[in-house]
């Protein structure tokens, strides 16, 4: 595509973003939504859509249904937690299930300066060992070996003498920075954005969260509708 057109279909997304997050869907830009309604869609294996829904147990029961279609074994890896770190912190599962052939995200930006994967980034795991894992991204071609990374649990406290911000380090959980990546709640995926997400906000509470759900995605093109989104 040309790079006017790419513009115009960005800002026609943006423009649709605005409504919905102001809560004033226009008829055109409802029409856009249901161009995308494809409740039978079903993602090709190795492409990189991932379902955003609405519920915590919809989301784990998807993902597990796909981990089990594959005939590999299941390799378990558990964080190490040192000192303070409260489970509703945990940035990943405390005991990660994988298998060759998972569809995994990654949970943290590429240190390199030439950055290959992001915050949201989906690939497939190809090698699983104790000190990395092997994900392909198909996006790009390109085989990652990831390590372990750390996460830190600091306190932040104003000393009374000096009025200065003190940082304190309660804890630390250091795990594998990948999650299951079929599927993924709308919440936990607040700051991430995907090239490509089949959208089932069929249960959504507010317009807030649809608004949070359609602007995970980079365009409007990458996105699949699950459920039909109403002018309520």
């Amino acid at each position: 595509r040309s790079k006017q057109m790419n513009n115009i279909i960005d800002l026609t997304f943006i423009q649709l973003l605005n409504e919905v997050r102001e809560n004033k869907l226009s008829a055109h830009s409802l029409s856009l939504l249901d161009k995308l309604y494809d409740p039978g869609f079903k993602a090709p294996e190795d492409d990189v859509y991932i379902t955003l829904t609405t519920h915590n147990y919809k989301a784990d029961n998807i993902n597990a249904k796909e981990l089990a279609k594959i005939p590999e074994k299941s390799f378990y890896i558990r964080a190490r937690i040192q000192g303070e770190y409260p489970e509703r912190m945990y940035p990943t599962e405390e005991n990660l299930e994988l298998k060759i052939g998972s569809k995994v995200m990654f949970l943290k930006n590429d240190k390199e300066f030439v950055r290959r994967y992001y915050n949201g980034s989906i690939g497939i795991v190809e090698e699983i060992t104790d000190e990395y894992i092997a994900v392909k991204l198909p996006e790009i071609g390109e085989s990652i070996l990831v390590e372990p990374e750390v996460w830190e649990n600091i306190l932040y406290e104003t000393d009374a003498d000096t009025k200065q911000i003190k940082e304190t380090l309660q804890g630390t959980f250091t795990q594998f920075p990948l999650r299951l990546a079929w599927a993924i709640t709308i919440h936990k995926s607040q700051g991430l954005t995907f090239e490509k997400a089949i959208i089932d906000v069929g249960s959504a509470f507010t317009a807030g969260q649809v608004y949070v759900a359609l602007s995970r995605c980079r365009t409007l093109e990458g996105i699949v509708l699950k459920s039909k989104i109403n002018e309520n």
